[in-house]
């Protein structure tokens, strides 16, 4: 098998040889047809939000791109199951987004079916000890991370917001708020915020807000992010990036992070993303 062109430019990917070729080759055009429509729909949405759209459209066409996620998802992970090669399965795998490390872990049983399926197979040995790394940073996180502190009294923190005014997380005692600890510079926190959107919109009449806690170095950077993705909640930072007094004290490691505090200061959840978010904000605010 010989594969032709540039991986980082997978619609123009030829691939010639084996057998397994034109599943290859059909997973790289519907991902390629997918890419560009989902493209579109970003490009339609950020519109609809730069032209102040009434917040039903932008929750309809929201509601309507996640599930065409979904359904790009599930096509590449049935994809996965059905097909008798190896480097097919594998492949296709390796085309799901997944939110989160904590995402991929349950689909877990979908890559134990392939490595069962392919014991001998080079990639699905390979795969198996991808997961199995995912795994182990995962309980090393949680054992000291943010989801560690789960039903223990969030630590107070003090930031300035981007008019220079000193916001503690104590002053928001009394709501559920979510924590939202991302930055500028940071492609999954950037994908991430149209799910964060999406929840603010729903819930922000309900007793909910977002504190956005940013890890940015650069005011501008910091400042557009917030404009261009719509954030429009309050929002911190003191843009010292890696060494931002907050890393610490939560135990951040990597972002996007997040938690979420109860009316009484208590951290009731960590690390919600994509579906989870939007599942343990219905289970508190019902």
């Amino acid at each position: 098998m010989s594969i032709n062109g540039d991986y980082n430019e997978l619609e123009d990917i030829r691939i010639k040889g084996s057998e397994a070729t034109s599943e290859i080759q059909q997973l790289l055009n519907t991902y390629s047809e997918k890419a560009q429509i989902m493209s579109r729909d970003i490009q339609e949405l950020d519109s609809l939000r730069m032209a102040e759209a009434p917040d039903s459209l932008l929750e309809a066409r929201r509601t309507a791109f996640e599930q065409e996620s979904k359904n790009i998802r599930q096509h590449f992970l049935d994809a996965a199951q059905k097909t008798k090669h190896p480097v097919s399965a594998v492949f296709a795998m390796q085309l799901v987004r997944f939110d989160d490390a904590k995402d991929l872990l349950d689909h877990k049983a979908q890559f134990e079916s392939i490595i069962k399926r392919f014991p001998e197979n080079t990639m699905a040995k390979d795969m198996a000890a991808y997961i199995a790394d995912v795994e182990k940073e995962a309980t090393q996180g949680a054992a000291s991370g943010p989801e560690s502190m789960i039903d223990q009294q969030a630590p107070d923190f003090t930031l300035p917001d981007p008019n220079g005014k000193q916001i503690s997380l104590s002053s928001f005692k009394g709501k559920y708020v979510l924590v939202d600890f991302w930055a500028s510079w940071c492609g999954p926190c950037r994908q991430e915020n149209p799910n964060v959107v999406k929840a603010y919109l729903k819930y922000k009449d309900k007793n909910f807000t977002i504190l956005g806690v940013s890890l940015d170095k650069t005011k501008d950077a910091w400042l557009k992010a917030i404009a261009d993705d719509g954030l429009n909640w309050s929002h911190v930072s003191d843009l010292k990036f890696w060494e931002s007094a907050v890393v610490p004290l939560y135990g951040i490691s990597g972002i996007p992070t997040n938690i979420l505090v109860d009316p009484q200061g208590k951290i009731v959840a960590a690390n919600l993303r994509g579906r989870g978010l939007e599942e343990k904000l219905s289970e508190v605010l019902q």
